[in-house]
């Protein structure tokens, strides 16, 4: 799935016939960074790029779906069909196809959550994810690159299963599960494990938030890859 967004990138960059000419539908973003110094959650955009590009994602996503169902129009079930969307992505927020991934999950469920009606859930949600982390990485994991792989890990995990009894997902059921695939680094490094535990478990967590919140919506909008 994370291979085929470098493709969809050059579909947006490719232009919306509608669309004003030399204009990106994608493009970076020259605002300053917000996310960063969010409070409650920016200590997790620190640790894991795919979680700050879900943040951006999510913003943008929420933004189109409740533009277009206060239009009138049909929901959106290509990324193709989004045009004008901000990726806002800087190198000093670490691995770019990171970002990339997590900033398509996010546009999944924020464009579900907009065109719905339903609250702007991430800020709220990411901040439950982020509870009691520190910014700091282990030792073994400088650069947050164990934290990070474990978070996409964990989020691609828990947002497969939805829930049929309706049942919330506390971090306790989260901390309760095994770390998945581990890469074969941090299998022979207990504090490199350590840290790509730490990001499955809240990866998790978010991704079972998010099979929860959407439901059956999540299967109609897996056509957005």
């Amino acid at each position: 799935m994370h291979q085929l967004f470098p493709f969809l990138l050059l579909l947006f960059l490719s232009g919306n016939p509608n669309s004003n000419p030399g204009s990106n539908p994608i493009a970076e973003s020259s605002e300053p960074e917000r996310h960063m110094n969010e409070a409650g959650s920016n200590v997790l955009f620190a640790r894991s790029t795919f979680a700050h590009g879900y943040r951006h994602g999510y913003e943008e996503g929420y933004h189109a779906g409740n533009v277009d169902i206060n239009m009138g129009r049909p929901a959106h079930t290509r990324l193709s069909q989004l045009h004008g969307l901000s990726l806002g992505y800087a190198p000093q927020f670490g691995p770019r196809k990171s970002f990339e991934a997590g900033f398509r999950e996010g546009l999944k469920a924020g464009y579900s959550d907009g065109y719905a009606g339903r609250v702007f859930r991430a800020v709220d949600t990411l901040r439950l994810v982020a509870a009691s982390l520190t910014e700091a990485p282990v030792p073994a994991d400088p650069r947050n690159m164990y934290f990070d792989q474990g978070f996409s890990s964990g989020y691609n995990d828990g947002v497969r299963p939805v829930q049929s009894d309706g049942a919330s997902v506390s971090n306790s059921d989260s901390r309760s599960a095994n770390c998945g695939q581990l890469p074969s680094a941090a299998e022979k490094d207990q504090a490199a494990r350590q840290s790509f535990c730490q990001g499955y478990e809240r990866g998790r967590l978010l991704g079972h938030v998010d099979a929860l919140a959407l439901g059956t919506e999540r299967g109609s909008m897996q056509a957005l890859k």
